[in-house]
């Protein structure tokens, strides 16, 4: 058995510059922040959670409460309703990810999972507007679940090892993603990574890249291979 497990916005769905729009537009009208920084990737936890709990922190000193959680959820994924009604293509797979995750959900000896920094109302709703069908999966885990993107991720793997009775070797997981915190986050787990060939992972020179879903077999093992 092994587990992949994919990260959503740049990796399943072509949703990342939407998403970064709407988040920071939610920010500022829920909360009413300004002049904060919107180059995510500083932030010490690259995850919806993690972000703003970094801002609340510095600007309030305290982190966020479950209702204004709530609140700013319910915002952020109606301002993408928006976006997404007057501009459909702004919510579009990554090409080929749909077939190759239902493809690799029908394997015998894999088992498939979600893991991202995205909150589980918007991450569910991008991948519907995608297309992708994601009722093969294992288990997915959300920025509800964790602030950190490496705890998250452990989250699924606790919550695959929970559905198989196993306990699986570090070796035998692999994460999908396009971030360099996806990278970063893998390492300090142990876990193997592709990345998304993209200019966020250039700089990395000495990891797996794919810029097509076809490449992904020949880097996942004996255990599958395309049809």
């Amino acid at each position: 058995m092994k587990y992949i497990i994919f990260d959503i916005d740049g990796t399943l769905t072509d949703t990342t510059e939407i998403d970064d729009h709407c988040y920071t537009r939610a920010i500022e009208e829920t909360f009413g922040f300004r002049d904060f920084e919107t180059n995510y990737g500083y932030y010490k936890n690259t995850t919806d959670s993690g972000i703003i709990d970094q801002l609340f922190r510095e600007r309030l000193g305290r982190t966020f409460t479950a209702e204004e959680r709530e609140r700013f959820i319910a915002h952020f994924c109606g301002l993408l309703q928006q976006a997404y009604q007057s501009q459909p293509d702004s919510i579009r797979e990554i090409r080929k990810a749909g077939n190759t995750l239902a493809f690799l959900c029908r394997q015998p000896q894999l088992s498939i999972g979600l893991a991202t920094g995205g909150w589980r109302e918007s991450a569910l709703f991008k991948l519907r507007c995608a297309g992708i069908n994601i009722e093969g999966c294992t288990a997915a885990s959300f920025a509800q679940d964790a602030l950190a993107r490496q705890d998250i991720i452990g989250h699924t793997i606790r919550r695959m090892n929970e559905r198989h009775g196993l306990q699986l070797g570090l070796s035998d997981i692999t994460y999908v993603g396009d971030g360099n915190w996806d990278y970063l986050a893998t390492r300090d787990m142990g876990i193997q990574f592709i990345g998304i060939a993209n200019k966020k992972l250039a700089h990395l020179e000495d990891i797996v890249k794919i810029s097509d879903y076809d490449d992904i077999y020949q880097h996942i093992g004996q255990y599958a291979a395309p049809l």
